[in-house]
Formats: structure tokens, sequence, C-alpha cells
């Protein structure tokens, strides 16, 4: 009797389990599926270039509030952010001297009116003694001269009444826009010097998008130039029209700055970031309908209808996404047919159902 030892016999045993697990016939291959599915012919058509920019929104009326006079800030009714109208008082100055000035010419021009009247009695008196032969023609000249000077110098005294009552006014410096108050600069009880900014305040009715451009395609951007803005904060694309173009560009970036009317600013302030896109030309290119498009595998492809109306899927190359079109930059050439709606049942390989005659 022939003995086998237990390690061969084990060996055995896996070797017959594997042969009674295998499946010996061969995997049936997958029967191609028919598609009623609508097709479009793919052909170039003119594509236009863009060049796309960052910027932000500002105010073209940016305005610096400052004092025309040296004085103590006595109060300051505004702070940062906050919405302020026209003619508003922002910024009250120490008015002492000014309301002592504006005193003081009063009271030099109650001397002055005192003195035309005295010089006019004076004269009436010398006219009426002229007449009569009791005065030479000298005295009477010499208080039409009298009269004349006192009412000059009470002219002039009204002149600097009006000046200092001018600068009493000045003491509360009023806003010349209606806007924002972007910074406050200044501090209750500093001391302030003419030309001084006290506030930075920016206009909200007189927004732009400003931009730079580089001096390779700032040539390709004039004045009443349409152009699309993209504002992050809202989300929102706005139609905005090239206002100025600076033709003096930075040394240094060698950017040129370029300003944007936007149609619609309702809701924006300064500040907010943003993206500009203008046209810079024409190429000739190739575009699908986004329902053409088809994920296989991750990657991006479409369904392309070859001979018998078999669906090849092949891999191609994507550029600009607009309106609901994508640009093809590599892997379909015009003339070409496509499937125009590609359902997930769809699989390389697969038929087109023929169309009735």
């Amino acid at each position: 009797m022939t003995s086998y030892s237990p390690g061969l016999l084990a060996c055995a045993l896996i070797v017959t389990g594997l042969a009674a697990c295998s499946d010996p016939s061969p995997h049936a291959a997958r029967t191609p599926t028919e598609h009623a599915l609508p097709t479009l012919q793919v052909h170039t058509e003119p594509l236009a270039l863009h060049y796309q920019t960052v910027g932000s929104v500002v105010s073209d009326e940016r305005v610096e509030i400052s004092s025309r006079l040296a004085a103590y800030v006595r109060a300051i009714n505004v702070r940062e952010g906050e919405a302020i109208r026209r003619g508003q008082v922002l910024v009250q100055l120490d008015a002492r001297d000014q309301q002592a000035a504006v005193q003081q010419a009063q009271a030099q021009r109650a001397l002055r009116e005192a003195a035309l009247r005295d010089a006019e009695r004076t004269l009436e008196d010398t006219k009426t003694l002229f007449k009569r032969g009791l005065v030479a023609d000298a005295a009477r000249r010499r208080a039409q001269l009298e009269y004349d000077s006192a009412e000059q110098a009470l002219r002039a005294q009204e002149a600097a009444l009006r000046a200092t009552q001018a600068q009493l006014r000045y003491t509360e410096i009023v806003s010349p826009v209606d806007g924002v108050v972007a910074q406050r600069l200044a501090r209750t009880g500093d001391l302030v010097t003419p030309g001084r900014p006290l506030l930075v305040v920016e206009s909200d009715t007189a927004l732009l998008f400003e931009t730079a451009a580089a001096e390779s395609q700032v040539q390709h951007i004039a004045v009443g130039d349409v152009a699309q803005v993209s504002i992050d904060a809202t989300g929102q694309r706005y139609r905005a029209t090239v206002l100025r173009v600076v033709p003096s560009g930075d040394p240094v970036t060698r950017r040129f700055m370029v300003k944007l009317q936007l149609d619609d600013a309702a809701g924006l302030t300064p500040g907010l970031f943003g993206r500009s896109r203008f046209k810079v030309g024409e190429t000739e290119g190739l575009r699908v309908p986004d329902a053409a498009l088809a994920q296989r595998g991750g990657l991006t492809g479409v369904f392309v209808v070859g001979e018998n109306n078999r669906l090849n899927y092949r891999w191609v190359r994507t550029g600009r996404r607009e309106d609901g079109l994508t640009e093809i930059t590599a892997g379909l050439q015009a003339g070409e047919t496509i499937l125009a709606q590609v359902p997930e049942t769809v699989r390389d390989g697969d038929r087109l159902q023929p169309q009735a005659p």
C-alpha cells in the first residue's frame, strides 16, 4: 500500500478545490445598446478672445476733508463706515477766536458808521455855508473828501466783517457729497492746521471699477469699449464701459490704469474686489453645448457618431465656458457628428438608433 505525506495530500486537495471553483466558460461579450438621441455636427465659428484682469470698486469722488483754520477739534460727529449726506456737519472746531473776531469787526463797523454819519452832517453844513458865502470852496472840498474817506472806510470794514463771519462758518466743516466715511484721521482735542486731512469721504453715487492692464494688452482697450465685471462679494456680473485709459503706465509693473463705468452699481461699495474681462480680438474655434459633454472615468469627452452609427467615446480638452457652451481646444474636428445630449446609460461602443426615413 502506497503512503503519502501529509503535505503532499494537502496540496492535492487545494488544487482539486481550485479546479472545482474555476469557470471554464469565457465571459460573454457586452451587447451594444441602441439609443434614440439627438445629434449635431460640429462647425468652426468666430470666438472672442478675452483678457481678464483684477481690480476694485472705487469712488470717482474721493474727498479729503480738511480745515481752513488753525484750531482745536471740539467734536467729530461721524465714524468710519457711516453714511453721510451733502451739507451734514462732520467736524466742529473751537470757534471762540473766530467769535471774538466777529464781535470786534462788528464794533469797528459801528464806529465807521458813526464816523460816516458825522462826515455826512459836516458836509451838508459846509455846503450850506458855502452857498451863503461864509466859507471858502476849499472847506467844502475838504468836507467832501472826509465824507468819501469815511464811506470807503465803512465799506472796507464791512468786507472785513464778512471775512470774519466766513472764518466763523469754517469752524463747522460740512460734507460736500453724499457718501461714506472711509477714514477718520483726527480726534477730539487735536490741534489742526489748514490743509491737514481730518476725514476721507467717498461718494457712493459715483462708483467706478479700477483695474490695471498689461502693456501688451492696453493697445486693444479703448474708451467706449464694453467690458464685463464680476464682483466676488455679490456673485454677480455687471456690464461696464471703459471710461478712461490712463496713457502713462507704471514704470515698475508696466501696467496702465483703466477705469470702467458700471451700468448698475446698486448695492456696491468702494473697496470690493472683482475681475474685469475685455474683448481683445477674435479667433476661429469649436464650441459644443454643455449637455454634449460626458464624464467617464473622471475624464471629459464626447460621443462621436462613427461608421454604422457606432458611438465612440473620445476625450477632449475644454477651454472657456460661457452661456451654456464650452470651447473644445483639442480632440474634435470640424464636420464630425456628436451626440447633443448624453445620458449616463450611454457607453462606448453603443449604437445610435437609425432615424426613420
